[in-house]
């Protein structure tokens, strides 16, 4: 059997409907909106210089996404998580169900090369503390938990790790 060729590049305005339709963004709409208008907010912050958005494809289509943010939008700042200078924060990691199992890790490698491209030196990244799955792979994957936090409906756990 031959081996997938894998892509990773940065999203662009023609991804927008493949989030959903190639299946790498799926449930319920999000709060506040659609997932269609999310994916043009994190396109028009990729444009301003503020996050990255990687999408991961195959013959087959998208296969997953990551975001790394720089800085977040006036009115959410966390420079903990991401101050627009050495610290930056790792968000949205998907992974489509069928994809290969690699097609984490090569994400999570292109984000922390971008990272230290940018003299980031810090990254982050947040989690459900009910997802335990998730939070087994952030430390297998180096991340030390630094911070809890309490949400309406969930606590979060943050994670850091040096980069740089």
């Amino acid at each position: 059997m031959s081996q997938r060729k894998i892509f990773i590049r940065f999203a662009q305005a023609s991804d927008i409907t493949r989030f959903t339709a190639d299946r790498v963004v799926t449930g319920p709409n999000p709060p506040r909106g659609t997932w269609t208008e999310r994916i043009v907010k994190w396109l028009s912050e990729q444009s301003a210089g503020r996050r990255a958005v990687f999408v991961a494809e195959d013959h087959t289509g998208l296969l997953g996404t990551v975001q790394l943010v720089f800085a977040f939008p006036a009115g959410y700042a966390d420079p903990e998580a991401a101050n627009g200078l050495d610290v930056a924060m790792m968000e949205g990691l998907r992974v489509r169900a069928d994809a290969p199992p690699e097609v984490g890790s090569q994400l999570l490698t292109e984000v922390q090369r971008l990272a230290k491209k940018r003299s980031v030196k810090t990254l982050t990244f947040c989690l459900p503390m009910n997802e335990h799955r998730a939070l087994r792979q952030a430390k297998m994957w180096g991340f030390e938990e630094f911070r809890i936090m309490p949400e309406p409906k969930k606590m979060l756990a943050f994670f850091r790790k040096s980069i740089g």
